[in-house]
Parts: C-alpha cells; sequence; structure tokens
C-alpha cells in the first residue's frame, strides 16, 4: 500500500477532532473570537421604531439695520487742512 500524506492528515484530525483545544479552534479561524460550543456572542435586537418627528424651526426674527449714524454729520465751518502734495487719492499711480 502505498503512503498517502494527506489521507493521513485527514485520519490524524478525525482522531483529534473531539480533543481539540481552544487554540487549535483560534489558529484555524484567524480574526475571529473564540466562543465555547452552542455559545454565540449577544446580538443586539431588532427594533422596528417610528421615525423621530419633523422639526420646524421658529421662523428667524429679522431686525432693522443698524443706524450708520449714532449724531448727525459734524458741521465744519472752517475749509478742510490742506495736507499738500502727496496726500490725494492715487498718487504715484502711473496706471
Amino acid at each position: 500500500m502505498r503512503f498517502r500524506p494527506l489521507f493521513f492528515v485527514l485520519l490524524l484530525a478525525l482522531a483529534s477532532a473531539g480533543t481539540a483545544s481552544a487554540q487549535v479552534v483560534i489558529s484555524a479561524r484567524i480574526g475571529q473570537p473564540y466562543y465555547g460550543r452552542g455559545y454565540y456572542p449577544p446580538v443586539a435586537p431588532v427594533v422596528i421604531a417610528p421615525p423621530p418627528p419633523v422639526y420646524y424651526a421658529p421662523a428667524p426674527v429679522y431686525y432693522a439695520p443698524r443706524p450708520v449714524y449714532y449724531a448727525p454729520r459734524p458741521v465744519y465751518y472752517a475749509p478742510r487742512a490742506y495736507y499738500g502734495r502727496g496726500y490725494g487719492r492715487g498718487y504715484g499711480r502711473r496706471w
């Protein structure tokens, strides 16, 4: 009879299946937690609830714009001061 390694491994696995430790199971299922026989992790129940009520925000309150001046503009009785050349708008611009 020829030696068949695959058959021998399968026979050995069947013989040791009853006494397999948790380590073997963990190594067989990498990345999954080990639970004993007949135990399943707790699962949250499926709760069917009505949708939340639609919330209508109150209408915003619009206020008048801020006044720009709180007092009348001052009255200048003297002509405006002359600052000389170079203080005007656009001075020094050539384009």
